[in-house]
């Protein structure tokens, strides 16, 4: 079946093909990501929340995601109806196996299923955060909500140390560490490009944040940003200082972010920088 102009004409393929990524790889990305966050989500809730407010909140989350309207990730998510059971068992499962027949059933197509998981991940999100802060407030939920996306750091700092050639903290200086966060990047389809880069700062900007764009498709500017500008910026300069303390480089380098697109930025722009 061939795939829809409204589907092809988004960001996130403009983005993928400057990465040189195909959709026929990255739809695992997103679609155990997905997983991933949620299933980390129900470990984080079950250490830092009562059993009353975890069902709270959850209920919360997947009914936000079924009135948002999304028919196909509905459908595929079984958000009609919706048995909590049966999605912890689905999003567990579709962690575990590249194969899970949910995956392509996102789509008629890879690309459309691709861009369902994108802005099922982005309306999850934005749930997650907007449904904890009504039910537990706001000062609970951002250390729960720091805490989800440390651990979907970590959930992927092997694999990347493998890929660039780091067994410990002397492998690292800042041309792993450029290498590093453009692996990273990447992977959720952000173009990078390199500003500035010595052995003692490595500065970037991404052009272009598909995960940001996709929540503004499906929810509107206004109320992407009732979230984003509350969390976002804080929760992606965090990102990166879990990663030096799991690298064990903290106390050599530092990072932050200086531009945010969810923000109103054009870019977002990066930087480590070698501590005196």
């Amino acid at each position: 079946m061939e795939t829809r102009p409204e589907i092809i004409g988004n960001v996130l393929f403009t983005a993928l093909d400057k990465i040189g990524h195909e959709p026929e790889e990255d739809v695992y990305i997103w679609s155990q990501g997905l997983a991933t966050h949620y299933q980390n989500l129900l470990r984080i809730l079950s250490e830092k929340t009562s059993a009353d407010e975890t069902r709270a909140i959850l209920s919360d989350v997947w009914d936000f995601m079924a009135a948002a309207g999304q028919e196909r990730i509905n459908r595929t998510l079984g958000l009609e109806g919706i048995d909590r059971a049966e999605l912890d068992v689905l999003t567990r499962a579709i962690a575990n196996d590249t194969t899970h027949a949910a995956i392509l059933a996102m789509g008629d197509s890879v690309e459309e299923a691709i861009l369902n998981w994108v802005r099922a991940f982005a309306l999850l999100d934005f749930a997650i955060y907007t449904q904890m802060e009504k039910q537990i407030g706001s000062r609970r939920t951002m250390d729960i909500f720091m805490d989800l996306w440390e651990s979907f750091a970590l959930s992927a700092l092997e694999h990347v140390k493998r890929a660039v050639g780091v067994t410990g903290p002397d492998d690292i200086d800042m041309d792993k560490l450029g290498e590093i966060s453009q692996i990273y990047w990447e992977t959720i389809a952000c173009p990078y490009r390199v500003t500035r880069h010595t052995p003692q700062v490595h500065e970037a900007e991404l052009e272009a944040c598909p995960y940001y764009e996709n929540m503004i498709d499906v929810l509107g500017k206004e109320q992407t940003h009732s979230m984003t500008h509350k969390c976002q910026a804080a929760a992606s300069i965090n990102y990166y200082d879990v990663i030096l303390r799991a690298l064990g480089v903290a106390d050599k380098y530092r990072f932050t972010m200086d531009k945010f697109m969810c923000s109103g930025d054009d870019v977002d722009r990066l930087r480590f920088e070698k501590r005196a």
